[in-house]
């Protein structure tokens, strides 16, 4: 009871100080700007990169006679169209608009807020674009490996390694979901610090 005047008194002085307004320039402002462009630039050479070894590399699993089934070839296949649709998918959404070099400040942060919002919903629906064109192919594929499997010990054990491989993939596509849902929260607070400072 004692410490309550003292907590009336310092909420009375936090309210009674002055807002003040965030300030913003306009080389602020492209600052922001360059550091979203050097985040998709950075996607853009891992995704790229990653497919340029999967690719490759699923084709020639795609080759070998062992597991001698039609379903192989084919699973690899899906695989690599799954990873050229996503590379589709990724230049689509990340699609941004050039800030014009000489505009009114207002149209900057416009401009801006516009790319902001494209990423966000952009990470908020990386399930659907980026995620899913891998499911039908990894299924086709441990499909295949599990009905060529052969009989005894050795295939109990490929069963195990398989049912393994099923979960360790579903565990990273649940951590690359929630990394992406983290982003596009991060991205929808530098939404509503622009919208904030429009408001003043």
């Amino acid at each position: 009871m004692t410490n309550m005047p003292q907590s009336q008194d310092l909420q009375s002085l936090w309210q009674s100080l002055p807002d003040t307004p965030i300030r913003m320039t306009t080389e602020d402002l492209r600052g922001h700007a360059r550091k979203l462009d050097s985040r998709i630039r950075r996607r853009f050479i891992i995704e790229y990169g990653a497919s340029v070894v999967v690719i490759p590399v699923f084709a020639w699993y795609a080759t070998w006679r062992e597991p001698a089934t039609p379903l192989w070839p084919i699973a690899n296949v899906t695989i690599i169209a799954g990873t050229l649709f996503m590379l589709w998918n990724l230049h689509r959404v990340s699609r941004r608009h050039a800030l014009p070099p000489s505009a009114p400040f207002s149209t900057l942060v416009e401009h801006h807020r516009a790319n902001l919002v494209q990423q966000r919903d952009a990470l908020r629906s990386v399930w659907l674009w980026y995620l899913m064109p891998f499911v039908p192919g990894f299924v086709l594929w441990i499909t295949a490996l599990w009905v060529s499997r052969p009989e005894g010990p050795a295939g109990d054990r490929m069963a195990i390694a398989l049912i393994f491989t099923a979960f360790w993939a579903v565990a990273v596509f649940a951590v690359l979901l929630v990394i992406n849902l983290v982003g596009a929260r991060r991205l929808q607070r530098q939404i509503d610090d622009l919208d904030a400072y429009k408001d003043q």
